[in-house]
């Protein structure tokens, strides 16, 4: 799923969550690398500012071999025995804002492991190149994701036309 896919669909179920930013934020915390990587890359005049509107997973994954550093970090976020040991941290330190930073962080890997087919993440990393393929992928066509990307599409516009919904029927009450 897309970066801020992940951080839309965790803001509509924790909204009401007075925690609902740390959730959001770590939602999302896995793909922040990429932002990192893409100013590299415009910096090194290896992407234009026009490249950033065609700009797709499997052109990223083109690019990242010149990053290594990108591609490490990338499997430490993606791995849930790092969010494991961090989560496991988190509720023995009992900082209660970190936990749902963390559960957010969470929401990412489980949802990913359900959208990624070929380029699926190595679960276990670093102890073992393990890795959940999914029948179906958010950006891998021979894996339905143009289908997919529609489901996503079409659930989104009716979350956003209820969260309209509910903003207009709470000024309504004031």
């Amino acid at each position: 799923m897309f970066t801020w896919h992940h951080g839309f669909w965790i803001y509509f179920l924790t909204r009401h969550h007075p925690m609902v930013w740390n959730f959001l934020l770590g939602s999302m915390l896995p793909d922040y690398i990429y932002i990192i990587a893409v100013a590299v890359m415009l910096l090194h005049g290896q992407l234009s500012w026009i490249d950033l509107l065609h700009l797709d997973p499997a052109k990223m994954m083109s690019l990242l071999p010149m990053y290594p550093w990108v591609v490490k970090i990338d499997l430490l976020g993606h791995s849930v025995v790092v969010w494991g040991i961090v989560f496991i941290t988190v509720l023995l330190v009992q900082m209660k804002g970190a936990r749902a930073f963390v559960i957010g962080w969470g929401t990412h890997l489980l949802i990913d492991s359900l959208t990624h087919a070929a380029y699926a993440n190595y679960l276990l990393y670093p102890l073992s190149l393990f890795s959940v393929h999914s029948p179906v992928s958010y950006f891998e066509s021979q894996y339905f994701a143009r289908e997919f990307n529609w489901v996503n599409r079409m659930l989104m516009s009716l979350a956003v036309l209820y969260l309209l919904y509910e903003w207009l029927k709470r000024k309504n009450k004031r």
